[in-house]
């Protein structure tokens, strides 16, 4: 019996380690309630608002003017720290939605010419905050790197929130609130210990 508790405890606790991933980003849920480090370029505007979060209590306003020539004329970026080592698994997630139906454009790359982007790919966003995500793994040393996001598909107000970039492959999102305990692993833990 001991050894089967053992067995459930070591299951728990790896599964748990599983779910903790450590957030590289500074400020990536805009809590600070300044933009810092995050930056625009081209016609994308950034700033901090309070009137539309996904949680906490600030979230990142991006307004786009107008559609550029090509996708990639405006974008958001985070390049503080970012560098992305060979043969190492990251994902960057975060929450976005928009005023409209709109393209965006997720790409962590090369901060310097060619550009090259990893795990690069668009997805639309609705009036809904949704979850999205990239994973990649360089086959070689990325530095300087940039978690970026071409944003001039249209005029547009986009919001962002809860922004993770950690390593390892993508894991959902998960808002961390008080928990009934009643049937949860430590009520578990301590039956089986009886």
């Amino acid at each position: 019996m001991r050894r089967w508790i053992a067995v459930v405890a070591a299951l728990a606790l790896s599964g748990s380690m599983a779910l903790a991933q450590e957030n590289m980003l500074r400020n990536g849920g805009l809590e600070d309630g300044v933009v810092d480090p995050w930056i625009s370029y081209g016609q994308a505007t950034l700033s901090v608002t309070s009137d539309n979060v996904y949680e906490g209590s600030f979230a990142l306003q991006v307004e786009v003017p107008a559609a550029g020539a090509n996708f990639w004329d405006s974008g958001v970026q985070y390049q503080e720290g970012v560098v992305f080592e060979a043969g190492t698994t990251y994902t960057w997630a975060f929450f976005a939605k928009a005023d409209h139906t709109v393209n965006i454009n997720i790409k962590p790359e090369l901060a310097q010419d060619p550009w090259t982007g990893y795990g690069e790919h668009q997805v639309e966003l609705t009036t809904d905050w949704q979850e999205f995500y990239a994973t990649w793994t360089p086959d070689t040393l990325v530095q300087p790197a940039s978690l970026t996001l071409h944003v001039a598909f249209d005029a547009a107000t986009l919001w962002i929130d809860a922004a993770r970039w950690y390593v390892g492959e993508y894991v959902p999102y998960e808002s961390v609130t008080a928990v009934d305990p009643k049937g949860k692993l430590a009520t578990t833990w301590a039956q089986l210990k009886r």
